[in-house]
């Protein structure tokens, strides 16, 4: 399959390695085959801040370059590249799916992914007991005799790039036994590692997560699928 002209061009990222938005993003890209060139930002930078303001009113990352057009706020950005990419989309069509879909990916956001945050930076007892629950739940989600197929809703769906960055951030921060001690977890998360994107070049999207010493130099990956 050619490289038609909605590809030909590389997507510029501006985010800060380890940021689970970032790496959302990041994600969504190797899945759908979008070339991504990556770029970092510190946030403590007034100046850096500053250009990032220009197109992002609110200064906040991660921020989508496409030609001349910019894109803020994550699920935008993932909604745009779900539908620049190959393959079918990442939203399920069914619309009971759909709407598990969004519950999970808001559950994600919204709550497992600030209390991963606490824990890995030193957080309180309070944050850990979050994100024991929502592993908890999403264990139970996950072995639901009503879905069908591997992930999140049964069919991969942005639910699961939701979930994984901040479950890839559990295990670098040597926190993977909470994951391990779940089996429908431990499995999801085996088949997200090995999984082949949807994109014409098997790219496995799992590669674009970040490493700890990625992190901690603020070092953000690029995806290059097409070029």
């Amino acid at each position: 399959m050619a490289i038609g002209d909605h590809l030909s061009d590389v997507k510029v990222l501006w985010g800060v390695a380890g940021c689970p938005n970032t790496s959302k993003i990041l994600l969504t890209a190797a899945e759908k085959g979008v070339d991504i060139d990556g770029r970092s930002v510190d946030v403590n930078s007034e100046v850096e801040m500053n250009e990032i303001k220009k197109n992002s009113p609110f200064g906040s990352v991660p921020v989508l370059k496409d030609v001349d057009f910019y894109i803020y706020g994550t699920e935008a950005i993932m909604s745009f590249l779900d539908d620049k990419g190959f393959g079918n989309s990442l939203v399920p069509r069914n619309g009971v799916a759909r709407a598990i879909n969004y519950q999970w990916a808001h559950i994600a956001s919204a709550s497992f992914a600030p209390a991963v945050a606490a824990v890995t930076t030193g957080g309180d007892d309070g944050a850990m007991e979050t994100v024991k629950a929502s592993l908890a739940a999403l264990e139970a989600q996950l072995n639901a005799k009503t879905k069908r197929g591997d992930y999140v809703v049964g069919e991969f769906s942005l639910a699961d790039i939701h979930w994984a960055p901040s479950i890839h951030a559990l295990c670098l921060y040597n926190h993977e036994s909470l994951v391990d001690s779940l089996p429908g977890v431990k499995a999801w998360w085996g088949h997200m590692k090995v999984r082949k994107s949807m994109s014409k070049e098997n790219y496995v999207a799992y590669t674009v997560l970040p490493s700890l010493d990625e992190i901690r130099s603020n070092t953000l990956r690029s995806v290059s699928i097409n070029v």
